[in-house]
């Protein structure tokens, strides 16, 4: 990871705009690549990296999405590099998208940003060594982008590594893996309640702020896309609780219609590393049958869903 750094930190402004230089490969690929390999949760993990649509970015950035809060860095917030626009140095940043908030705030954006910040900061419990402070991107006079500011903005916590004195390996792996954490422990406190309304019905029963978090975080599975896509094209489109086929009933506008259920119990989602098999550690389920066994005591005990239709029978 450090020569990925180091080499970009080096070569981007001497060779900005050459498109077939190696600086863009390490970019795009060789660093992704590297922090996939150290993470080690391809299905739950998406990292890209990108020197800008067309025209070169001043500040190129190399990003890492948890699957269940974005897979975009236009939403959501994640860990990213952040590098200089004069090449300095580099930022481990936990910071926010941006595109969304300036459609929505316009001129207001950065001051969102800001408060967005420092609302996700006051709920990390451990920093890590990582800080709030202040992030400075644009240190080049001819920078007129204004997505630099907007970055700065948004940070939530950083760490800064000059050019001159980049860290060890050791040192930047424990890093990513600490931001990592720091990213946990944001979602796994976002106290932002669910938009479906029987979402809501369902948190009345939670009567402890530890429990409904672990079940908005439950939700947050389930709704992935493309894991929820995944889950259905290996389990088909047939109820796994009362063996309904949509299709066959309701037609064309049954066809593939069908939701996605995570297994693990909701007791035991802490935001740390959890099982995301989709052959395995997920069911699908008509809408009826899944709002049901949110209301079992153990909403993994699809058996128990089915001895309830069988007893229920007519």
């Amino acid at each position: 990871m450090r020569e990925n750094l180091l080499e970009i930190l080096s070569n981007y402004i001497p060779f900005y705009g050459d498109n077939g230089h190696e600086v863009t490969r390490k970019i795009k690929s060789d660093l992704p690549n590297i922090i996939i390999d150290i993470i080690a949760e391809p299905d739950r993990y998406l990292v890209k990296g990108s020197y800008g649509a067309g025209n070169w970015a001043n500040v190129p950035w190399v990003a890492v999405f948890d699957l269940l809060v974005t897979d975009s860095p236009q939403t959501g917030y994640y860990p990213v590099f952040l590098f200089r626009d004069d090449m300095s140095g580099v930022y481990l940043s936990l910071n926010q998208g941006v595109t969304k908030i300036q459609e929505k705030y316009k001129r207001d954006t950065k001051q969102i940003l800001r408060f967005k910040a420092e609302d996700y900061a006051s709920q990390i419990e451990d920093f890590f060594g990582f800080n709030a402070e202040k992030i400075i991107l644009k240190r080049n006079e001819k920078t007129n982008n204004r997505l630099p500011s907007l970055y700065q903005a948004g940070n939530i916590v950083s760490k800064f590594y000059s050019s001159d004195n980049l860290p060890s390996d050791e040192e930047l792996q424990k890093d990513l893996k600490n931001i990592l954490i720091i990213y946990q422990q944001i979602y796994i406190n976002d106290n932002i309640p669910l938009n479906n309304s029987d979402d809501g019905q369902e948190e009345l029963e939670f009567k402890d702020f530890e429990n409904l978090n672990k079940f908005r975080f439950h939700k947050r599975i389930e709704r992935n896309y493309k894991l929820s896509k995944k889950v259905k094209e290996i389990q088909g489109y047939i109820c796994k609780a009362c063996d309904v086929d949509l299709e066959s009933r309701y037609g064309e506008i049954g066809k593939n219609y069908i939701e996605a259920h995570h297994l693990n119990p909701i007791s035991t989602l802490t935001g740390e590393k959890i099982e995301l098999d989709a052959r395995k550690d997920f069911t699908v389920l008509c809408a009826n049958c899944h709002r049901m066994i949110h209301r079992l005591e153990d909403p993994s005990d699809l058996q128990e869903l089915r001895r309830i239709i069988e007893q229920h029978k007519h």
